[in-house]
């Protein structure tokens, strides 16, 4: 998400939900005429998690 979107998620809470939302993308479970809201609710912290800042940078 960081490198196609310019979203930053944290891997645990909102990384997890961006997984599930994108597992259910790809299972039909939307259509066009389904609305669908992410409310990303953070990620800030995780620039500072070393290893995963350290791959945002390259």
């Amino acid at each position: 998400m960081a490198r196609l979107e310019g979203l930053i998620l944290d891997p645990v809470y909102t990384g997890k939900a961006t997984a599930g939302l994108i597992g259910w993308i790809r299972e039909g479970r939307f259509t066009d005429r389904h609305p669908v809201l992410f409310w990303h609710t953070g990620g800030a912290p995780a620039l500072f998690a070393g290893s995963f800042a350290d791959w945002l940078i390259t």
